[in-house]
Order: C-alpha cells, then structure tokens, then sequence
C-alpha cells in the first residue's frame, strides 16, 4: 500500500499534535513542517524526522508532497489553504474553515479553480457518540426533531492563550454549530445571541467569555447554544461538553465530560481525554485519529469525505451570523452561501 506523503503547515500545538498522528500512521508519511518561525519548525521537524520548510511557496514546489494539513490560526486560514488549494493540493484544514463566512467563500472557489480535494476537521464527525446521536436521529427513531440543546464549555486558559487571536465561537463554537446542523439534517436558519466579557478583559485578553444563541432552524425547529471559556483551571475537565435532541418520539442525549475515567490525587479529581487524541501504548489515537485515517484513505482512494466543503462553510455562516447578532443586538438571518 502506497503511503501518502504530508506536510504539516504550522509548528503549534495542533500542528505537533497532526504531525505526530501523521508520524506514527501506517498508511501516511510525514514529509515536511512548514512553518515561518524556523526555530520551532526545525525543532518539530526534528522531533518527528521530517524536514523544515519555511513557507508554503517552497513546500509547494517539493514534488515529495501528496497533501498538506494546515494547523494555523484562525486569521491565517484563508492565505495558507487558498495558496495550496488553488495549486492543486489536497488540503486537510483545520476548524474552523475560515474565520469569516467571505474567507471561507474564497478557499472554497480556491479549490474549485485548483481542483483540489478539501476536507475541514471538524472533529466530533469522528466522535462515536456524535456519529452514533446522527445516524439514530436519522434513522428516525426519535420521530422529527422538535429542539436542540448544545454546550461546550473550557478552560479559562484556553482564552487566555488564544490573547484574542481567535473567538470563543470559531475556536470552541463551530464544533458545535456543525453538530446541531449535522445530526439533526437541518440547517439553521436565523439566530439571536448575547455574550458576556468579564474573565478575558481581567487577564488583558479582548475576547468574550461565553456566547449563549438561540438558533431557528429551517422547518422550524429550535435549538439553544452555549459556549465559553470561562471553566477554572481547577475543573475536573476542560471539555464540558453535551448535544440533546428531543424528537416527536424520543430523545437522544450526549454527554461528553465523563470519558469513562476519572483520576482523584491529594490536588484535584480529573476526567482525562480518552476519546479525542489520547495516547494509548505511546501513541496517539482516538478521533483524530480517524480524522486523518479517513483523508488519507479518501484523498489516496479518490473517496468522498464524511463533510463536504459546503457543511464546513454552512458552520461558518451561522457563526457569522451569531457574531453580527451579538454585535447588533438582534435577530440575524444566516447568509445564504
């Protein structure tokens, strides 16, 4: 079997995170970091046996390389992917798509003009309890959706590292504003919001502490979101997180704070991560896992991926129109893509 050649754009921490799932995979190979800042990216290309690559021009133009993961900020997503995109590369780029519904707009025709594959990580596709709430919802089990109810709550820290680099809803939300449209098979239709600052501004951080939105969906159906960053270190987990549908004949809850283990010492109790990238007999698993199993085995097989283009940019355009509501203060039609 043929692995498929990587690169890594972006030495953070999601990036040395992808790198080392991409590192420690059998069906692919970690070419390349690609990264401005040479001594990290020569740092983590060391670490994993890759060479470094100070930037995406130069990556380009390495025949070595089938496909790219790009683990940037935010803010840098619609540069970096268009580039690649629009040369032809397949691109596995991380949530959010683009942090304005117009950037995603411009990565999405990057890749209809490059004619590249393009797959955005968002991650609770590969959560068994979200994939399993979807495929019950619709098996119709649960008769029609009547309403939703969303959460994810984090770490303080989380923000606080973010220094307003990224909004609490593209960084923690989108996650979320995926699930409710996917599960459900219904998209969101116009939302109303509110958010509150208090954490943020005491650490120096220009950034909400939580958005709590109110979300019509399409046929009518409602649903309630709520996000933040405002969980105290101390917390037994900094992935506090939940989806309930309730249908005409039943409901179907997730709650993803407990992974089945908890941890108690002379400090604190912790309910450690065992299902989104854990490592298990030194290696990484668990979603992400999957995530990148399931791009290598598509992009290599010429197969269909489990979220179209479209879907990554339909959780875009209710993000940005729950960020215009909190702005405005009103009710806010989800543009039309």
């Amino acid at each position: 079997m043929q692995r498929l050649k990587m690169a890594v754009v972006g030495a953070g921490v999601m990036g040395q995170t992808h790198a080392r799932t991409i590192a420690e995979c059998d069906s692919a190979e970690l070419v390349a970091i690609v990264d401005v800042n040479a001594t990290l990216g020569a740092q983590v290309a060391n670490q994993f046996g890759a060479k470094y690559i100070s930037s995406i021009e130069e990556a380009m133009e390495d025949g070595s390389i089938d496909a790219f993961t790009v683990a940037l900020p935010d803010r840098l997503h619609v540069d970096a992917a268009s580039k690649l995109l629009s040369g032809g590369k397949a691109v596995l780029l991380e949530k959010p798509m683009a942090d304005t519904l117009e950037g995603a707009r411009k990565i999405a025709e990057a890749a209809k003009q490059g004619n590249a594959r393009l797959m955005v990580a968002q991650l609770l596709r590969f959560d068994p309890r979200y994939a399993t709430a979807a495929a019950r919802v619709r098996s119709g089990e649960i008769g029609d959706v009547v309403h939703v109810n969303a959460k994810r709550f984090s770490y303080q820290d989380v923000g606080i590292r973010m220094k307003g680099s990224s909004s609490v809803m593209f960084y923690l939300g989108v996650h979320d504003v995926d699930a409710m449209q996917w599960v459900t098979g219904k998209k969101v239709k116009s939302v109303f919001a509110r958010a509150v600052s208090k954490i943020m501004p005491l650490n120096g951080v220009n950034s909400e502490d939580a958005i709590f939105a109110t979300c019509l969906y399409e046929d009518g159906s409602i649903g309630n979101l709520s996000v933040s960053w405002g969980i105290p270190s101390y917390a037994p987990s900094g992935i506090n997180a939940g989806l309930e549908i309730v249908g005409t004949k039943g409901i179907i809850k997730v709650d993803t704070a407990d992974h089945g283990i908890s941890v108690m010492n002379s400090d604190k109790i912790e309910l450690p991560d065992a299902l989104h990238w854990p490592e298990v007999h030194g290696l990484i698993t668990g979603d992400l896992k999957d995530e990148v199993l399931h791009f290598v085995r598509a992009v290599r097989d010429n197969k269909p991926f489990v979220i179209s283009v479209e879907e990554a940019m339909q959780a875009v355009a209710v993000n940005d129109a729950i960020l215009k509501s909190v702005e405005t203060g009103g009710i806010v039609e989800v543009e039309a893509l």
